[in-house]
């Protein structure tokens, strides 16, 4: 299954509720593994007509000094507006072969800031 095609976005940028953040981050943790974070919502139109939340997903984990670190996007997520069922998600081998050309590329992780981002 491939991500749905964008045919409008909506809104570029957004805030997502705690309780929204909380269900996809276990639905990531069930579904994907431990160290992704649903990140940047936009709320957008797809070909089919439904309106969808879509959010990057980041590689991320605890690094030196306990300090929240982020290795970059390594996939995305698609939110339906109307249910909140998750329309799609980036497959757990894509997520970890899109995190090794990262690393590959040279990227340093980076501190990633408090609250949402």
């Amino acid at each position: 299954m491939s991500a749905p095609k964008i045919l409008n976005v909506i809104q570029e940028k957004g805030e997502i509720s705690d309780e929204l953040d909380y269900a996809l981050m276990k639905y990531l943790l069930q579904n994907r593994g431990s160290g992704y974070t649903p990140c940047q919502p936009k709320l957008v139109e797809l070909e089919d007509g439904t309106k969808a939340i879509k959010l990057s997903i980041d590689n991320t984990f605890v690094g030196k000094d306990n300090q929240l670190m982020g290795l970059g996007i390594v996939g995305t997520i698609f939110v339906n507006m109307d249910n909140f069922n998750v329309i799609y998600a980036t497959t757990k081998e894509e997520l970890e072969s899109n995190i090794l050309k990262l690393e590959k590329a040279g990227i340093k992780p980076q501190p990633r800031p408090h609250g949402k981002y």
